[in-house]
C-alpha cells in the first residue's frame, strides 16, 4: 500500500484546512536504560524538565500518559528509536523493554479515537552500526512488525528509518541488498536525503519534512567541553557561538516551521522530536510551557476536534 492507503482514518478537524497526509514523531525509550538526559538537565542546568518528571521509559503508567498526549498533538505514527543511547546497539532489541509494551498498545487500539502506526528508526549513538547489526534489526521487524495493521507503509512497502546516513558505508550496503523493505537514510540539516532536523525555513520536499520545535546545543556544548577535551579546555562561549541552535521563541519557530511544513502538504511531517530532552528538541510536555507544544500540534495541523477527547 501507499503511504496515503496506509495512515490513520480520522475524521477531520473543525479547521476546514486539516492535514490530510501522515504526521510521524521522533521517539526514544532509551530512559530505562540511560540517565543521560536527566543528569545533563542538572549538571548543566537544562531549561526544560519533563512535566512527568524524570522518568523510565519502561513504567507503564509513563508509557500509558505518553501515548495518550501523543494523540492529543494529533500525530499518527510513532518512530521508535532503535537505540539512542551508547549502552545497547540493535543486537540488544530483545532486551527492550518499552518495545513490547508499546507493541501491545498498538495491538489493542479498538477503543482509541485516534490509531497511531510505528516506523522502526535505527541507528548507533556515537557511531555505526555494523552490516551485522543492521541486518539483525531489519530480520527483527520482518519477524514481528511488518505484518501488523499497525506499521506504517511508504511506497507499498514497510517503512525503516536509519542514522546517520553520512559515510556510512555499512548503511549503504545493506540498503542495496534489501529490496523488500523501504529504508530511507536521515540526516541534519539541509540534506539530500530526508532531514531529522532543519533551521526555518526548512528545504520542502513533497515526501517529508520535518518541523522542529527548535534545537538548543547548551547540553552539547558544555558536554564537549568537561568531557572531550580535558586536555584542551575550551572556551565554551567559543563553542556556544559556533554551534547549530534554533531559539524557541516561545513557540514561534515551531509554529512557523509546522505551518510551512503543512502548506507544502508533503506525504509526511516528522516532528523531530517528541522526548529529545537532552538537545532541548522535544515538544513532550514541560513543567515550564506545559502543553504548549502538543496543543499547538493540533490547532496548526487542523486537528482539534479530533483530538479533544484527549484533552
Amino acid at each position: 500500500m501507499s503511504s496515503s492507503s496506509k495512515q490513520n482514518e480520522t475524521p477531520a478537524g473543525g479547521a476546514g484546512n486539516r492535514y490530510s497526509g501522515t504526521v510521524a514523531v521522533w521517539f526514544t525509550s532509551h530512559y530505562q536504560v540511560d540517565s543521560r538526559d536527566w543528569d545533563n538537565i542538572e549538571e548543566f542546568g537544562g531549561p526544560h524538565h519533563p512535566l512527568s518528571g524524570y522518568y523510565k521509559s519502561d513504567d507503564p503508567a509513563i508509557l500509558e500518559q505518553q501515548l495518550r498526549w501523543i494523540r492529543r498533538a494529533g500525530i499518527d505514527a510513532i518512530v521508535y528509536d532503535v537505540f539512542s543511547t551508547g549502552k545497547w546497539d540493535l543486537t540488544d532489541l530483545p532486551k527492550d523493554r518499552t518495545l513490547p509494551q508499546l507493541l501491545e498498545a498498538l495491538e489493542n487500539q479498538q477503543d482509541e479515537s485516534r490509531k497511531l502506526k510505528l516506523i522502526i528508526w535505527l541507528e548507533k549513538y556515537l557511531g555505526f552500526p555494523t552490516v551485522a547489526q543492521y541486518e539483525f534489526a531489519l530480520e527483527y521487524v520482518r519477524k514481528n512488525l511488518v505484518d501488523k495493521d499497525y506499521y506504517f507503509w511508504y511506497n507499498d512497502k514497510p517503512l525503516v528509518v536509519a542514522f546517520p546516513s553520512w559515510d556510512n558505508e555499512a548503511l549503504s550496503e545493506v540498503k542495496r541488498r534489501t529490496q523488500d523493505i523501504e529504508m530511507r537514510p536521515i540526516g541534519a540539516y539541509d540534506s539530500d536525503f530526508w532531514d531529522y532536523v532543519a533551521f526555518y525555513p526548512q528545504k520542502l520536499k513533497k515526501g517529508w519534512i520535518c518541523a522542529s520545535p527548535g534545537f538548543d546545543a547548551y547540553l552539547e556544548d558544555a558536554y564537549v567541553a568537561k568531557h572531550i577535551r580535558k586536555d584542551s579546555p575550551l572556551d565554551l562561549e567559543a563553542v556556544r557561538a559556533k554551534a547549530p541552535r534554533a531559539d524557541r521563541e516561545g513557540g514561534a519557530f515551531y509554529e512557523r516551521q509546522l505551518t510551512r511544513a503543512k502548506d507544502a502538504d508533503p506525504d509526511i511531517i516528522f516532528v523531530s522530536g517528541w522526548n529529545d530532552w537532552q538537545y532541548a528538541n522535544q515538544i513532550e510536555p514541560a513543567v515550564e510551557y506545559e502543553f504548549l507544544y502538543v496543543d499547538m500540534t493540533a490547532r496548526v495541523l487542523g486537528r482539534q476536534d479530533e483530538t479533544a477527547p484527549y484533552r
